[in-house]
């Protein structure tokens, strides 16, 4: 006698946790977001050598000395708060620590627009 039904398969059981709520996956996160602001804190001020042509009578924003003070420290502020900001989010789950690891990279990102708009003009 032939069986024309194919044996019922076992359910999978669909427990693998999600990415984005997961521990790993915030710790994932955070060290991305630390390295970013290892990036910006080191780098970033040598934004401030747009400054070396600068002559005595140029107009240029970079040429003042308050733009090369905003330059020269806004990154390295930057990356000590968003690096507070990922160690915050690496420890805490929920809501605030996803708060912190999306507000973390927007605040570099942020220092990096103004600094190269303040080195450019």
């Amino acid at each position: 006698m032939i069986n024309d039904q194919a044996p019922a398969a076992p359910p999978v059981p669909d427990a693998a946790p999600p990415v984005t709520g997961s521990s790993a996956g915030r710790i994932v996160a955070g060290l991305l977001v630390l390295a970013f602001a290892g990036v910006t804190g080191l780098f970033a001020p040598f934004l401030v050598m747009a400054s070396d042509g600068c002559s005595g009578d140029d107009a240029r924003t970079i040429c003042s000395v308050g733009a090369q003070q905003v330059v020269g420290n806004l990154p390295v502020i930057a990356a000590f708060v968003a690096a507070v900001l990922a160690v915050v989010g690496m420890g805490s789950g929920g809501s605030a620590g996803r708060r912190c690891l999306l507000a973390a990279p927007g605040l570099l990102v942020a220092a990096w627009v103004v600094s190269l708009a303040l080195a450019s003009t």
